[in-house]
């Protein structure tokens, strides 16, 4: 088969199935999963099988079902076709009842901002962040909001949803909530203050972490990633404003986390590992949420 045939004849999700991973849950004709690419606590890797396309949250990266096997297997895109011819031969196809719409694949957005309102306003909303054990600095920092959107399926209709979200630095909104997190528009990072020194975060709820516990300052310049897969970017970020007196990093303790550190450190010796903060914690935020008195176990990162 032909790049065009494979595309419209294999499902990602009867491949992945094919390869161990099922979906956690279902949102409209989305699937979630956790991420065949990378390491995954939550479900943030999503299957469009009617567009016939994959979006993995995490690092940024989607695609076809060619691009997720160039991903998973560490191949080329000849071996990729390769593989999936010998994957086609050996698996029956089932009589799918998916139509897919080439149109549909790259003119509807998925989501669309309805709103974004103060912080306050929404007491499902409000615990979340309580429950996070950072509300009075989502507050403060002047960046977090209710992000209100709506979930636009395949048939056109939609569907209203919320949760906490900033802007980054290119215009998209990151939105997380207890069901999960998403990214409506371009993936960025998220730069806040301007000052000479430079505070390197994975993600906006460990920047606020360290905020409620004055390692930072909002007047500090804080680069907030929103995925890993832009370290290089926040790397260059540096390298083209030289005022820095000094470079914090207080990224994930796995390996994503480990390799943006190095990444970082490798290009700038002087910049220092600030993860003994919460050492014994995935991130910041697992140990501001194990210290507060009724502790939260089930909160997407």
């Amino acid at each position: 088969m032909n790049t065009t045939q494979i595309k419209d004849l294999i499902l990602i999700s009867d491949y992945l199935r094919s390869e161990g991973f099922k979906p956690v849950r279902q949102s409209g004709n989305e699937l979630f999963y956790r991420s065949p690419i990378r390491e995954d606590n939550a479900p943030s890797f999503t299957v469009n099988d009617s567009r016939g396309v994959w979006f993995d949250h995490g690092s940024g990266k989607g695609g076809s079902i060619i691009d997720l096997v160039m991903e998973m297997k560490r191949s080329n895109l000849r071996e990729a076709i390769q593989h999936l011819n010998v994957y086609s031969q050996k698996t029956p196809f089932p009589n799918h009842q998916v139509e897919k719409d080439p149109i549909r694949k790259t003119a509807q957005k998925k989501h669309e901002i309805a709103s974004v309102k103060p912080l306050g306003n929404n007491f499902a909303l409000t615990s979340y962040l309580q429950d996070r054990g950072i509300f009075n600095e989502a507050v403060k920092s002047g960046i977090v909001s209710e992000v209100y959107y709506d979930y636009i399926d395949d048939s056109g209709a939609s569907k209203r949803y919320f949760g906490v979200g900033w802007s980054n630095d290119a215009g998209g909104y990151d939105v997380r909530s207890k069901y999960g997190k998403i990214c409506i528009g371009q993936k960025d990072l998220l730069t806040i203050g301007n000052g000479e020194r430079m505070n390197a975060f994975e993600g906006t709820m460990d920047f606020l972490s360290a905020l409620k516990e004055k390692e930072v300052s909002l007047k500090d310049t804080n680069v907030i990633l929103n995925s890993t897969s832009l370290t290089k970017k926040a790397i260059d970020k540096v390298y083209s404003n030289k005022k820095y007196s000094d470079i914090n990093l207080y990224f994930d303790n796995d390996k994503s986390g480990n390799k943006a550190t190095m990444e970082f450190q490798i290009a700038y010796p002087l910049s220092k590992d600030k993860r003994y903060l919460f050492s014994g914690f995935s991130d910041y935020n697992e140990k501001i949420v194990s210290e507060l008195p009724t502790q939260k176990k089930s909160l997407t990162r």
